[in-house]
């Protein structure tokens, strides 16, 4: 008995403690005809929305953050784009490029910066872009309706690129080298 009373007790306090924390609804999701959402800055599969092969992710810091590595992940807000089995996809981003992560996503209570990470692999090559920064307030219960970064985060394409290989970048350094060095020995 006392057993069960004690498990109760730290169920309603569990509980009470996620209505204590602000929670936000995090999408790009804004409307059945929208045409902005992920897509592909560069690589095979240029202009295109994005599928269900990239996925985003929630960041969030201060209110007064500019830059996106003042940002942190909430790493239970991963969101798969587009519908199950989608590539990638010239059509309309109301088919691909969207994400709409159906579960709030629970933060401190407050007014925070928010951005977006979306990463994935298509063809063998890993992609990623962020979104731009955005203020917005969180609510501080889990009544409805949860405050929505969809307007904010909605009408804007975000698009993502090819990241470089480790070997790609050497190369690049190395080719700088060598130029140092020849035009160095050229002024001499």
């Amino acid at each position: 008995m006392k057993k069960s009373i004690f498990i109760a007790v730290l169920g309603v306090g569990s509980v009470l403690s996620s209505y204590g924390q602000g929670q936000i609804a995090f999408a790009n999701y804004f409307s059945s005809t929208q045409t902005s959402g992920i897509k592909y800055g560069s690589g095979p599969a240029l202009g295109m929305y994005a599928g269900n092969e990239m996925s985003a992710i929630l960041l969030f810091g201060a209110s007064t953050a500019t830059s996106i590595a003042q940002l942190t992940a909430v790493p239970s807000s991963a969101a798969p784009c587009g519908f199950p089995g989608a590539g990638p996809s010239s059509g309309n981003a109301a088919n691909q490029g969207i994400f709409n992560n159906v579960n709030p996503v629970f933060i401190g209570a407050g007014t925070f910066a928010f951005a977006y990470e979306a990463t994935g692999t298509y063809q063998g090559l890993q992609y990623i872009g962020f979104s731009g920064i955005v203020t917005a307030a969180t609510q501080a219960s889990n009544q409805s309706p949860i405050p929505s970064l969809q307007t904010l985060f909605g009408p804007m394409n975000v698009l993502v690129n090819p990241v470089p290989e480790p070997t790609t970048l050497a190369l690049v350094g190395l080719g700088g080298l060598a130029s140092l060095v020849a035009l160095r020995r050229k002024q001499s």
